[in-house]
């Protein structure tokens, strides 16, 4: 009885073993992430390079330095989730969400020097309430309110802080 219990387990590990390997291809990418040239766009939907399903998971490309320049997240073959961008020397520039290919939520972009220089609030890819801009040097650029995705009404300031009548004013200089 008991060298059939061992014929039995030498036969089924291997088995078992097998699963524990490596994952597929398309699997093993989606966790860790492909570079944007490894995709292809057919009526904006994205799919690997030699695949029919759509796409789901992590791309990325690069800045000619080497550094990550931007990171994206896919499900079905369009952006959805967390998007982040960087400039080359490493520092945040803008991140927000897609829902279904289209910008949601809040996105917050960052000057080079790391102060913050917007927020703005997006509903099925259209520009949502308040937006808020700031000058390199932190001071207050822009208020503006949006309703789906065209101004209601702004405020503009120039990088000294002083108020001006429109958004070329505030950003001249």
């Amino acid at each position: 009885m008991n060298s059939l219990r061992l014929l039995v387990l030498l036969v089924s590990l291997p088995l078992l073993l097998g699963g524990c390997g490596e994952k597929p291809v398309a699997v093993q990418k989606a966790i860790e992430g492909v570079n944007f040239e490894e995709l292809k766009y057919r009526e904006g939907i994205a799919y690997l390079k030699g695949s029919d399903t759509p796409y789901t998971g992590k791309v990325f490309g690069f800045h000619e330095n080497g550094q990550k320049s931007w990171e994206s997240n896919y499900k079905d073959g369009k952006e959805h989730g967390l998007q982040t961008f960087w400039y080359e020397n490493g520092q945040k520039w803008i991140e927000g969400n897609y829902k279904d290919g289209k910008q949601d939520g809040l996105w917050v972009s960052w000057h080079e020097n790391g102060k913050k220089e917007s927020e703005r609030n997006f509903k099925d890819g259209n520009e949502e309430g308040m937006q808020v801009a700031w000058h390199e040097n932190g001071k207050k650029q822009a208020e503006a309110n949006f309703k789906e995705g065209e101004p209601i009404s702004g405020k503009f300031w120039n990088s000294k802080g002083e108020p001006v009548d429109t958004w070329k004013e505030a950003v001249a200089e």
